[in-house]
């Protein structure tokens, strides 16, 4: 597909409409209350490109309607805002735009979905544009002469603002696997329209439009023959944004915040799971395990992900967070893997801990302790170090602690990790006496530990997530008298001055030991109970 020249004069790819085809056609979505369509099509008009070689259609969008939003047609589509003039029947628009200047006659009409927009399009390329957005004026020429000249599929422009990394620079032949394709999948891109005819993409038409539309943009980014980045200009505008101060870009429709008020609305949480659905199967089903498709599964659970097993989950009435606890369940069994896990931050990985466990109320506890305390619950405490006499002049060391983490007894072998410990050490977990978290004492013998002086610790460790419990300052040292044998041996436990606790064995009579223990152990009186 890419273009070729006689004499420096570039010639330009006959589209699959033929030779008079327009190179481009704008598929302009109104959605919800979108006011600002003139504005939309003014930026249209004044391309720099030429109105004759622009196909503008402008469309509703499939998605479920919000608050205050234009209510859908019998047949599904979004109508034209009430307040904005009718497009012309003829679907010849305007020739002079909102600021007096003349433009060239520019083909507008009206069509439903976005599907029946591709149905009816007939330029070479395509760009979907949201109503409330408009073009910087050389921005549909830039595009279609890099795509012409470079043979791109499809080709990323950035908007005005944008602090994206993918944008830092201008770049052609963009590989798949580069960090920053992931985190941009809206359709506000130019694409070559012949490979979605032959390769039948579609928008998916039973998922909101934000999620329709990155499942559309996936499946082109991984059909495609080359991806280019444009980064040298402004070539669309959001929202207030524009040229002059005081503007302001809306946010982008698959932000996290507006996914998170989407998730808010009634059936808006199960919408966005079908959604997200529906974006990973199409990574899966054109990548495969391996580090290509992890960065963009990265971009699936860190997005879409954290808003499935946020606050709206939590608020979300019990049979609804019931079905979307296990439609993401699915999704963690079937893409969330090791190396994609690692790139998440804590606070996620932790929630879906919960989520492959299978533990509902666990989330929903991880998630109230959030709404509490404004992070996660990634915390445990050293409640308290002593020995217990098990026996004639035997004793166990007993440390317990305490992390608002629920049900970690549920996790199976090895939620608790201990350092230091010698093998013989025992991990009991049980359920907080006030019910809030989950209590861990440690037992370890002290005939299991060496003569001298042994740091320990303990922490929690969950799907990747792991973090050491610290001693609570003030910690009083403890300490006993026991036998090794035949030997007497005092016996200590005290913080060790970094946050742990040290462990003394020392047989009576040994100065060097003494010397090196740290401030403050064994030197309390031992309690008569203690005594051998």
């Amino acid at each position: 597909m890419s273009s070729s020249s006689t004499a420096g004069i570039p010639v330009v790819p006959e589209g699959p409409d033929g030779p008079g085809a327009p190179d481009v056609t704008v598929v302009v979505a109104v959605r919800e209350d979108d006011r600002s369509l003139g504005r939309c099509l003014d930026s249209l008009a004044g391309q720099t490109i030429g109105a004759a070689r622009i196909e503008v259609l402008v469309a509703g969008a499939v998605e479920r309607s919000p608050a205050g939003a234009v209510a859908p047609s019998p047949d599904g589509a979004y109508g034209m805002p009430p307040d904005d003039p009718p497009l012309a029947p003829s679907g010849d628009a305007r020739s002079r735009t909102r600021t007096g200047a003349l433009t060239e006659p520019l083909s507008v009409e009206r069509t439903g979905t976005l599907n029946q927009a591709l149905d009816r399009a007939r330029g070479r390329y395509l760009f979907v544009l949201d109503a409330c957005d408009f073009l910087g004026r050389e921005a549909l020429s830039r595009l279609v002469d890099a795509a012409d000249s470079r043979g791109s599929d499809v080709v990323y422009a950035k908007s005005a603002a944008s602090g994206a990394a993918v944008f830092a620079r201008t770049r052609h032949r963009v590989p798949l696997d580069e960090p920053g394709l992931p985190w941009e999948l809206s359709a506000a891109k130019l694409f070559r329209r012949e490979p979605l005819l032959r390769l039948g993409v579609r928008f998916a038409e039973d998922v909101p439009a934000g999620l329709a539309e990155q499942a559309f943009t996936l499946e082109a980014l991984f059909r495609s023959s080359g991806v280019a980045v444009l980064a040298d200009y402004d070539y669309r505008f959001t929202g207030d944004a524009g040229p002059g101060p005081g503007r302001r870009s809306r946010p982008a429709r698959d932000s996290s915040a507006v996914l998170a008020a989407a998730a808010g609305a009634p059936g808006g949480l199960e919408d966005l799971l079908r959604g997200t659905a529906a974006a990973m199967a199409v990574t899966a089903r054109f990548t495969g395990p391996g580090p290509l498709g992890d960065g963009f599964r990265v971009r699936h659970f860190a997005h879409e992900g954290d808003v499935l097993t946020g606050p709206a989950f939590l608020k979300a009435p019990e049979p609804v967070r019931r079905r979307v606890f296990a439609g993401v369940r699915r999704l963690v069994a079937d893409h969330l893997g090791d190396a994609v896990l690692a790139a998440l931050r804590p606070g996620l990985r932790l929630r879906l801990s919960y989520v492959r466990a299978g533990d509902e109320a666990g989330l929903v506890s991880v998630l109230r302790y959030e709404a509490g305390h404004g992070v996660p619950p990634l915390r445990t405490d050293l409640v308290s170090a002593d020995w217990r006499r098990t026996g004639p002049a035997r004793h166990t060391l007993v440390v317990t602690a305490r992390t608002p983490l629920p049900h970690l007894g549920a996790f199976g072998a090895g939620p608790v990790r201990l350092t230091g410990c010698p093998e013989a050490g025992r991990v009991f977990l049980r359920p907080a006496p006030d019910g809030d978290g989950t209590e861990i004492e440690v037992r370890v013998p002290a005939e299991a530990f060496p003569p001298g002086r042994t740091r320990i610790g303990l922490s929690t460790v969950l799907l990747g997530t792991e973090h050491a419990a610290a001693v609570a300052p003030g910690t009083v040292p403890r300490q006993a008298r026991g036998l090794r044998g035949l030997r007497p041996y005092r016996l200590g436990v005290g913080p060790d001055g970094t946050g742990g606790l040290v462990v003394a064995v020392i047989p009576f009579g040994s100065r060097r030991a003494e010397r090196s223990r740290p401030p403050g152990l064994l030197r309390r009186a031992v309690h008569p109970t203690e005594h051998a």
